[in-house]
């Protein structure tokens, strides 16, 4: 039986799944941290350093994933109003509307980023158009 690579596009594919689920756990657990350990003045700059870090490391991600997907309509527009989530979540929320709103904001872009990278993955998997470039090779031993 061949053993299946994983490509490139799998790798981003993971890579954006697991950065979107552990933004996710960041929004969960640091206002609790934040709440249960006041005088712990280090949380809140971390707090404050971490959405622009996530935006930063999310973006070549949606993009490469976007890509490696051809462009897909579905899949970009799950990646792309995932990420304009976080990003508005974090600026408008951060900066105007509250902890609430860049919280619920941010939790429903990393779903829909965590979904698509998820459609991505699966479109990898089952697509037969043998001119994409993502599909596992296989070793011929």
């Amino acid at each position: 039986m061949a053993n299946k690579s994983i490509t490139a596009s799998l790798i981003l594919d993971r890579l954006g799944i697991s950065v979107s689920g552990i933004c996710a756990i960041h929004c969960l657990v640091v206002p609790v941290i934040i709440s249960t350990l006041p005088l712990w003045s280090f949380a809140n700059f971390l707090h404050n350093w971490l959405h622009p870090v996530f935006i930063l490391i999310l973006i070549p991600t949606v993009y490469f994933a976007a890509r490696r997907s051809h462009f897909d309509r579905t899949i970009t527009l799950m990646l792309m109003t995932g990420l304009a989530f976080i990003a508005i979540g974090w600026l408008f929320g951060h900066f105007w509307l509250g902890l609430l709103f860049e919280t619920t904001l941010t939790l429903l872009g990393s779903g829909m980023l965590i979904a698509g990278h998820w459609f991505n993955y699966r479109h990898h998997r089952v697509c037969s158009n043998k001119k994409h470039h993502h599909h596992p090779i296989t070793d011929k031993t």
